[in-house]
């Protein structure tokens, strides 16, 4: 039965992708029929067929960069927001395939009239396709066991993704209750606060009972990612992977950092000029800021970032982290912090070698100290070099918890590659204009028991 839901999900995909690509193609071989009265010249329609296949190609590679492969977990804006990244990315591959393979033979019109037909079509068909997959997917009941954390996953699913799973049960891992709470749902989180023979238990059961289980991932289970399978004699064992790079891998990092930062150093020069000049005639202070980070090895180094903040912001405050509504913000240092604008300089720092493109966002040393402190794990982050962005920019969010952010830059570390980090790059460009919507609710500003009736949601509680 499982074997079958699987072929299904996966036969689903395939044709969701396979019309997709129809759409991409169709859009614009009827661009071409329309813009030449459906008589095109061989010279132009030529080009368009010797292309085509670069085409899908080159939608198939965006449209899992940008996120089109996740049907179900997004929402709905996400998803359209995502099909018009692609479809505007695909319109510049496009672009540069015709002009190195055919010159100027495929049309101009024919580009930008095609795009939006696909933007369009495609929209309409991921929506039919959004639609189906959730109603399919229905909402599950579901259970979270967790001690101290439990409340915090609880009202993260609440808020976010109430539409997909429906929480009955939320206990802590000592529950004598456990397993008759796992009788009764489809889906169990698991957080990463539950102790090991708990989870040891709890994952047997559903893996036997065919239940979709969730883990909240602590080191541990960070270093069993991309384990080797490997025996002595003939007993099984898993060779876990160090974490940190090999000389080559840095070596090929650093080039990869060299080149990309000479060409954004050079494509974003107008708007770093232009965001100078507004920087300066706002309050006739420095343009740029300085401040001391902690990058690989723990070696410090001076971040470069446009200001945003009024002079002096924190002569009188010390290091504080920067709230979203902090009034020390500029107004151009708002729409520079939401833009990610503030943060170009930082392709000079790339380039001199004290960053890389992709890895964990650099931290100042008084709050690395504090981290290490209350995070163990914190210390794994500087086995690399600090990062312009990262996994834990793009799967983060503002209100992340710095145990998350952890989290994502050790998988990050555990997982790295030269094409990881083209997609975290591509990625990158994805949630620079998207602001998350807390809806008037937040995690903080709640209990979990409030959450539940201000959202009619009925929740058992078990904190024995």
């Amino acid at each position: 039965m499982k074997k079958n839901s699987e072929f299904t999900t996966r036969l689903y995909e395939f044709l969701v992708y396979f019309i997709d690509v129809v759409i991409v193609i169709l859009s614009i071989y009827l661009t071409f029929m329309i813009k030449f009265n459906f008589n095109p010249p061989s010279f132009n329609y030529d080009s368009f067929v010797l292309i085509a296949p670069w085409i899908v190609i080159s939608y198939l590679v965006l449209m899992f960069v940008f996120g089109l492969s996740e049907i179900l977990k997004q929402s709905l804006g996400e998803t359209i927001y995502s099909v018009f990244l692609t479809i505007i990315a695909l319109m510049f591959f496009t672009a540069f395939i015709t002009f190195f393979l055919r010159g100027f033979s495929y049309p101009r019109t024919v580009l930008i009239l095609s795009t939006i037909i696909q933007f369009f079509t495609l929209s309409i068909w991921r929506y039919v396709v959004w639609k189906i997959k959730r109603r399919s997917h229905g909402v599950k009941n579901s259970l979270v066991i967790g001690n101290d954390s439990a409340e915090y996953i609880s009202k993260k699913i609440l808020l976010k993704q109430r539409e997909l799973y429906k929480i009955k049960y939320v206990c802590c891992s000592s529950s004598s209750n456990i397993h008759k709470y796992l009788e009764d749902v489809d889906v169990v989180f698991l957080c990463n606060d539950v102790d090991l023979n708990i989870k040891r238990d709890v994952v047997d059961r559903c893996l036997t009972d065919r239940k979709s289980i969730y883990i909240i991932p602590d080191i541990y289970e960070i270093a069993l990612l991309g384990s080797k399978l490997n025996k002595a004699d003939d007993i099984p064992m898993l060779k876990l992977k160090k974490l940190g790079m090999t000389f080559e891998q840095r070596a090929a990092k650093r080039f990869a950092d060299i080149i990309i930062s000479i060409i954004g150093i050079i494509l974003s020069s107008p708007i770093m000029l232009i965001m100078a000049v507004l920087i300066k005639a706002y309050d006739n202070g420095n343009i740029l800021y300085k401040q001391e980070r902690v990058t690989v090895n723990e070696k410090r180094f001076n971040v470069l970032k446009f200001r945003t903040m009024v002079m002096n912001a924190e002569k009188l405050s010390g290091p504080v982290l920067a709230g979203e509504d902090d009034p020390r913000i500029t107004r151009i240092g708002r729409f520079m912090r939401s833009t990610r604008i503030d943060e170009l300089p930082q392709l000079l720092n790339i380039l001199k070698g004290d960053m890389s493109l992709v890895g964990p966002r650099p931290e100042r040393p008084y709050f690395v100290e504090q981290f290490k402190n209350e995070i163990p794990d914190f210390k794994y982050r500087t086995i690399v070099k600090a990062g312009l962005t990262g996994l834990a920019q793009v799967w983060g969010k503002y209100t992340t918890t710095p145990e998350d952010k952890v989290r994502y830059d050790i998988i990050y570390i555990k997982n790295y590659s030269i094409i990881l980090d083209l997609k975290l790059i591509l990625q990158t460009i994805k949630i620079m204009f998207m602001k998350e919507s807390s809806a008037g609710l937040t995690c903080e500003e709640h209990t979990l028991e409030k959450l539940a009736i201000t959202l009619s949601q009925e929740i058992t509680v078990d904190k024995e």
